[in-house]
């Protein structure tokens, strides 16, 4: 007896805009939405309505205040989004069923998980533009001395943490199990990006440890502390495997 293999679901592109749009709905319907990007520029506004802040201080260096902070509230939006909104949307999905249902339907899983990424990824680089944007105009923080290649390390170090998200997302069957993955992995690049302490008030063994941690890398690269190239190996490293191990872990139910 002759059996034949089920074709292979492909996504047109109409289907791609059509499951991205949802995605986009479903995720901005969610009330922490509005708090992962809302959240980072109401942090910016606050500190730019502080005059000390806006001073230049010689034990920064000559730099302000908020000129030290906006790189880390501007990394605040791809770290929240990836490190919680990814992780816990997908295992939302998981706990109602959707994933079940889409895995016996014609949508490919690789489309699914594209359009979801897509979403975030346009989030993440709108929230990030919008701080700068809002940092450089209204409060004149100091751009960084190699705008591209701290462009390079913000695209890298997002993707660094979406795939560290997507592993949490593999691995979570609940949103809470997401959450208690996602959060302290946002924690600790908060710690290591200089949210809680400025990085050039850490000993110098924690601060090179920093280099080794997504957005401890892409604050490096914004300072211009060490070799950017060792940066940007690092958060290439993280995405690669990250994505791996993702793809190796993910399952449906």
């Amino acid at each position: 007896m002759t059996t034949f293999a089920a074709p292979r679901a492909r996504m047109t592109a109409q289907g791609f805009r059509t499951l991205t749009a949802t995605q986009a709905r479903l995720l901005l319907r969610a009330p922490a939405a509005l708090i992962w990007l809302a959240f980072p520029l109401l942090m910016l506004i606050a500190f730019g309505s502080i005059p000390g802040f806006r001073t230049a201080d010689a034990d920064l260096g000559g730099r302000s205040v908020l000129d030290v902070y906006v790189p880390t509230i501007a990394a605040m939006v791809p770290l929240f989004l990836g490190c919680t909104a990814l992780p816990m949307t997908m295992a939302d999905h998981r706990e109602k069923g959707f994933l079940r249902r889409l895995s016996v339907s014609p949508v490919p899983a690789e489309g699914m998980l594209a359009a979801l990424l897509a979403v975030i990824a346009v989030l993440a680089a709108a929230g990030v533009g919008v701080i700068t944007a809002v940092g450089g105009l209204a409060y004149h923080v100091k751009a960084p001395a190699d705008p591209g290649a701290v462009a390079a390390a913000f695209l890298l170090g997002t993707t660094a943490v979406l795939s560290l998200g997507l592993v949490a997302a593999a691995l979570a069957r609940t949103s809470a199990a997401a959450a208690g993955m996602g959060v302290p992995l946002m924690v600790l690049n908060f710690f290591f990006s200089g949210l809680y302490v400025p990085l050039s008030e850490l000993p110098r063994a924690l601060r090179q440890i920093s280099e080794y941690v997504p957005f401890g890398a892409v604050m490096a690269a914004w300072d211009g502390r060490g070799a950017l190239w060792q940066h940007l190996a690092v958060l290439a490293a993280y995405t690669v495997v990250g994505s791996l191990l993702a793809a190796r872990l993910f399952r449906w139910e």
